[in-house]
């Protein structure tokens, strides 16, 4: 690689390329909305996932949130598997109803058998699962109830041990409680 990206790739050269490209709010409160993504990407990083996944954790959602393309992600130094992390693990936006898009990204997921892009998203599961409190009335029950144990039932013995077990306490939390 390149020394010129060296600093560039670093969590807090990510984090502020996040906090530029992801704009407003996150679901229904007032922090910003890249806070999610560079949790996810702690999450990572805590679990002892290596650079490349980590990354991909952070920029989950640069390319549905951010507007950004691969080709950018290239430009800034990011790995080839860092992007193709990142779209295993973003939304087709050519499929119109958000829970298709959904559905069809985790098709993707299972044809795809990387357990690097299950781990981010779980890690971005179990965060959305955590926030769920502040989304609109219409988001919680589908996460809830549909999102949260299938990824559970779909992941485990993929993904690491601890970072599944997060998973599947915030989904028994979620299962017992109501979000709203």
């Amino acid at each position: 690689m390149d020394n010129m990206f060296k600093d560039l790739l670093k969590p807090n050269h990510t984090t502020h390329l996040l906090s530029t490209r992801i704009p407003g709010t996150r679901k229904g409160s007032s922090e910003p909305a890249y806070l999610h993504s560079v949790r996810v990407g702690e999450s990572l990083s805590r679990h002892g996932y290596p650079q490349d996944v980590v990354l991909g954790g952070y920029l989950h959602d640069i390319i549905e949130d951010g507007e950004a393309t691969p080709q950018e992600l290239a430009c800034l130094g990011y790995s080839a598997r860092t992007i193709a992390l990142v779209l295993l693990a973003s939304h087709d936006q050519n499929v119109e109803h958000r829970d298709a898009r959904w559905v069809k990204m985790v098709a993707a997921l299972i044809d795809m058998a990387d357990a690097d892009a299950w781990a981010i998203k779980v890690a971005d599961i179990t965060d959305n699962l955590r926030g769920c409190r502040l989304m609109s009335p219409d988001r919680p029950k589908f996460l809830r109830f549909v999102k949260g144990p299938l990824m559970r039932e779909l992941t485990e013995g993929i993904v690491k041990r601890a970072l599944w077990e997060e998973l599947d306490e915030v989904v028994e939390e979620g299962l017992k409680q109501e979000c709203l």
